[in-house]
């Protein structure tokens, strides 16, 4: 899991609408995991993340790895799909 350290390579135009939809992430993950009744113990238990990174990647402050993301998305059934709405 990584942080700002992962968005040094993209040219700066581009950062902000990729930040947004990271943190846009975060937000659909608690969402639904808030939706299935789950605690954030419960889902870290469940993926294997520990309490504070599952709350930090909600949180938007970091990003989870792709496997981490795609097992996330999986375990809570959120559709994936890539590019923009």
């Amino acid at each position: 899991m990584k942080r700002d350290g992962q968005l040094e390579k993209i040219p700066t135009k581009h950062k902000k609408p990729i930040e947004a939809q990271l943190r846009s992430i975060g937000e659909t993950i608690q969402n639904r995991r808030k939706e299935k009744g789950l605690t954030q113990e419960e889902l870290a238990e469940m993926v294997g993340l520990t309490v504070v990174a599952l709350g930090y990647i909600e949180q938007g402050r970091r990003y989870p790895s792709l496997p981490n993301l795609l097992f996330i998305c999986r375990v809570l059934e959120i559709p994936i799909a890539f590019g923009d709405k």
